[in-house]
């Protein structure tokens, strides 16, 4: 992982809202699920996850303020975990994938090629989607989505819109993303950790 920055130290979780950020930032940070509402504002913490500690901030889903605190946050990233709402994937499909094409194209993380974890979050809900699922389907909306902006090139101008994710001259897969992705199974919701295990093997190896 290329780190341009010794301020590289934070692991950022962002996410629509209601996806569980809060809820999995309170249990990686204290062990104990809490009541939540929706963050106005950064929460930081600190996990512990065997002989090392890593710094934790969890990011507000509200639309109007997720960017802006995004962008106050990025430089100082070493990583970032994406929290899907797996139950509610199918509705917030579009929703989520927007998310992640404007978060892999953003320049910071992009040109410092930050590891993102997609962490689809309430799988102790029955009718919850699995990774496996939500990268299948997330990889055709995000070949969709790439096409309507690639469309949109002729009659609108800023950078934001110039930025084509993968293989332009192929279908969208993840294997042709700079970043290193990945896709896991989790929930705040199991009284034990094995819901968060795989959150905390990647943060440790990341």
């Amino acid at each position: 992982m290329t780190r341009s920055s010794s301020s590289a130290k934070n692991v950022l979780l962002v996410g629509l809202s209601e996806a569980g950020k809060t809820s999995l930032f309170s249990r990686l940070v204290s062990g104990n699920l809490v009541n939540t509402v929706t963050s106005m504002k950064q929460n930081e913490g600190v996990v512990k996850i065997g002989n090392k500690t890593f710094s934790v901030v969890d990011l507000p889903g509200y639309d109007r303020l997720r960017k802006t605190f995004f962008d106050d946050f990025k430089t100082s990233a070493r990583s970032i975990i994406l929290v899907i709402d797996s139950l509610a994937f199918l509705t917030n499909m579009r929703d989520v994938a927007d998310l992640v094409y404007v978060t892999l194209t953003d320049p910071v993380v992009s040109s410092r090629k930050l590891p993102i974890l997609i962490a689809c979050n309430k799988q102790d809900e029955t009718k919850a989607k699995s990774a496996n699922v939500v990268q299948k389907q997330l990889e055709k909306e995000m070949n969709a989505l790439r096409e309507t902006r690639a469309a949109s090139l002729a009659s609108t101008e800023g950078e934001e819109n110039t930025k084509v994710l993968g293989n332009p001259s192929k279908p969208f897969e993840w294997t042709d993303v700079k970043n290193n992705v990945q896709f896991v199974d989790c929930s705040c919701l199991n009284e034990d950790d094995d819901g968060l295990e795989p959150i905390g093997s990647w943060i440790r190896s990341h």
